[in-house]
């Protein structure tokens, strides 16, 4: 899992930068290129504190994100502000990219919003181990 509410302490070391660089090694890792992920962005209730608090930095060390527009699809929570939306959607789409980006489609991310207290978090997670192993099944007989 990747903590979202860990902003860098000092201007030398952006931790979503590494976790970033780091998802990328593990993802293109040779022997790893046919294992699905389930990535949890976790401590979603800091990243909000602090992107409402203006003190989040996203920003500074990813100047794409000025340019970013929250998917469409993207469902945000109840009433939450766009600003953690827009935040926490950039970041998911920043892992989502690495994952996509062989285009082979031999393994897949499934990405999910979580903070300690998400007891729907659970339901999220069987669906998906269920969905991975139906695919590896299917891929198993040549059906996928």
């Amino acid at each position: 899992g990747v903590a979202l509410g860990n902003p860098p302490e000092d201007n030398s070391t952006n931790r979503l930068r590494e976790a970033l660089d780091l998802f990328r090694s593990i993802w293109n890792n040779r022997w790893l290129r046919t294992i699905s992920v389930i990535l949890f962005l976790n401590k979603q209730d800091m990243l909000a504190e602090k992107v409402l608090a203006g003190k989040s930095k996203i920003e500074e060390y990813f100047p794409e994100y000025a340019r970013y527009a929250v998917p469409s699809e993207a469902s945000p929570e109840p009433g939450e502000d766009p600003r953690v939306t827009r935040a926490k959607f950039f970041i998911r789409d920043e892992f989502l990219r690495i994952s996509t980006a062989s285009g082979d489609r031999r393994h897949y991310c499934y990405p999910h919003f979580t903070c300690a207290v998400d007891t729907e978090n659970i339901r999220r997670v069987f669906n998906d181990c269920r969905d991975i192993i139906q695919r590896m099944h299917l891929r198993q007989y040549e059906l996928l």
